[in-house]
């Protein structure tokens, strides 16, 4: 009796040893994976220059509403947590108005399009695989915009990694941006003026990463095909849409009414109609 109690207490401490070994070694897996993917470089792709101009701080606050930079950065842009676990991981999105006075051009500039900080490093939680097909012209904007605003305080602490977070990133649950920015998409030199080139422009940037690059809708469950959408549609009723959120019945979702609300209600009437200008000169689908 006395032995085999023995023997029971000998494999459930087995046991025990091989499950401690088992979540050291997963442990030791996640802190390895996630400090290579926190600590791997990148190369810049093709800095850009910023020329001064008149209108270009104007354009790019317009185009940083519409960016959804407010969104992440906080309404001063002075920063924002825009990740907070239990566990104590903090993702915090940077104080553009110190950054915009501290950095360069290309540091600037290959931070929005490619996801690089100025050390080499990536981004977490920033969605540069869009913002790499902004035009030079409209990046600029953005940069010029940002420079015209009075540098003010941290609005919020800095990005704090935690093993929960750890694990996050080692999972692929928050990818490394610049690990998956397509540089082939990078943006033309000028944003285009014609309405039909202009809306393709839009569309491409800001449409197809739910929608999908044909704008079919099977990126992300739910998001309408664009090409059978816009036949419910006036451009009087697609305006409306825009600057309110309250789409044709039907044919509108609660994500795009958000979307609408905090970004692109900050389109201009030209970009709007360039929109639908575009979506009505696509074939429909068989």
């Amino acid at each position: 009796m006395k032995y085999g109690m023995m023997l029971r207490q000998r494999r459930v401490f087995q046991k025990l040893i091989a499950v401690a070994l088992i979540a050291a070694a997963a442990i030791w897996g996640i802190e390895s994976i996630s400090t290579k993917i926190l600590t791997a470089h990148y190369a810049t792709v093709r800095p850009l220059v910023v020329t001064p101009v008149s209108s270009a701080a104007n354009d790019g606050n317009q185009l940083a509403h519409v960016n959804g930079c407010f969104g992440c950065h906080g309404d001063h842009l002075t920063g924002r947590v825009v990740f907070n676990s239990l566990f104590g991981t903090r993702i915090v999105a940077s104080n553009l108005t110190r950054l915009a006075h501290q950095e360069t051009d290309a540091q600037l500039t290959t931070a929005i399009r490619y996801g690089i900080k100025h050390d080499g490093t990536s981004v977490i939680e920033m969605p540069s695989t869009e913002f790499v097909r902004s035009s030079d012209s409209d990046v600029a904007a953005i940069i010029a915009y940002m420079r015209s605003l009075p540098e003010r305080p941290d609005a919020a602490s800095k990005t704090r990694w935690r093993f929960d977070g750890r694990a996050l990133l080692a999972m692929g649950i928050l990818p490394s941006e610049a690990a998956m920015v397509n540089t082939s998409a990078l943006g033309p030199p000028q944003t285009p003026e014609s309405p039909l080139a202009r809306g393709r422009y839009i569309t491409e940037a800001h449409c197809s990463g739910c929608h999908g690059p044909d704008l079919s809708g099977k990126t992300i469950e739910g998001s309408p095909d664009l090409r059978l959408s816009i036949e419910h549609y006036s451009p009087t009723a697609f305006a409306h849409f825009f600057s309110t959120g309250e789409g044709q019945i039907g044919h509108g979702t609660k994500t795009m009414t958000k979307m609408i609300r905090g970004r692109f209600k900050y389109f201009a009437a030209a970009d709007v109609h360039s929109i639908y200008i575009y979506l009505r000169s696509l074939d429909q689908p068989i």
